[in-house]
């Protein structure tokens, strides 16, 4: 018993220490990672200047905490070239709700510490935001997977609502704090065709935004994909006879997720990339094709009208 116990405190203590270390090390400030070389892949002010007829659609997330929308879409317009901030306007469908909603606010481009490149996006919840103070790094690679120690649920139409409620508050004078008056997102990747971005406080997972021009050729080569696959002759026979509820469910989810699949596949291929190795495959996909095109937020029709 006694060794059973020593064992048990031993990797009690070995746990602790790799989780000091953790917390302390970033791996993101190692100064190898200031490449010159990968600043066009992950510039936050490419990101973000964007012109009205350029927007971007949220396609899939690897962490969801905002289940309940689809339909996500920005735009974006200059509001400070010197100071890199740039006016954010994100619609989106509340499918709770059954209707559109539109939020308004302002984003700039931040260095990390240590770190030569503009690589954070910052968005204000209350205004303008800050560059103070200065983000840390996301400390999110994946040999540390140090997704706990700064989460939240709360959607960020939450965050901004709350926010706006809180302006003219005594804390207006306090150093801005992340969640109230601001949400970094680290720019895991980018090119004029995507937008791959992660916040260590929204779950610590990575949305996948699509340049919404390329979409309707996206949804074309799924389509093609999908048609493409022979179905079971079990699933066929099951589909034309079903006798339950539950049967048909089953057909439909099957369907959806290969298309979800198929959505996956069609994207650009360093996107899916940069996605798959900072934060494993997706588990959300945040465009309903159904409800994008039946609920007046038939995101093509934007593309063809801008």
């Amino acid at each position: 018993m006694g060794f059973l116990y020593a064992a048990l405190f031993a990797c009690i203590a070995s746990t602790w220490a790799w989780q000091a270390q953790m917390t302390i090390r970033n791996p993101e400030n190692n100064p190898l990672l200031n490449d010159p070389n990968l600043g066009p892949l992950q510039s936050a002010w490419k990101a973000i200047n964007k012109s009205k007829n350029d927007p971007f659609v949220l396609m899939f997330r690897s962490k969801n905490h905002e289940p309940n929308i689809t339909c996500v879409v920005v735009t974006a317009s200059l509001h400070n070239e010197t100071l890199k901030i740039v006016n954010f306007t994100r619609t989106y469908y509340n499918k709770t709700e059954g209707k559109n909603h539109t939020l308004e606010y302002q984003v700039r481009a931040l260095n990390q510490t240590d770190y030569k490149l503009e690589n954070v996006i910052r968005a204000g919840l209350n205004g303008t935001p800050s560059d103070k103070p200065t983000p840390l790094g996301s400390n999110m690679y994946i040999e540390y997977g140090d997704y706990s120690c700064n989460t939240s649920s709360k959607p960020l139409s939450d965050m901004l609502k709350a926010a706006r409620d809180d302006v003219g508050s005594n804390a207006a004078s306090a150093e801005p704090v992340e969640g109230v008056n601001y949400l970094d997102f680290y720019v895991v990747h980018n090119q004029p065709h995507c937008n791959i971005l992660r916040s260590p406080l929204l779950k610590g997972g990575c949305d996948f935004w699509l340049r919404i021009s390329d979409l309707p050729e996206v949804l074309e080569r799924a389509q093609n994909i999908t048609r493409s696959i022979p179905p079971k002759v079990e699933d066929k026979q099951t589909e034309e006879n079903a006798e339950t509820t539950t049967q048909s469910e089953d057909i439909k989810k099957e369907k959806t997720h290969n298309f979800e699949e198929a959505i996956f596949r069609s994207l650009p291929t360093t996107c899916r990339y940069a996605f798959i190795s900072a934060c494993g495959y997706p588990n959300d996909m945040m465009y309903d094709k159904s409800i994008c095109k039946n609920a007046q937020t038939d995101l093509t029709s934007q593309v063809s009208g801008s």
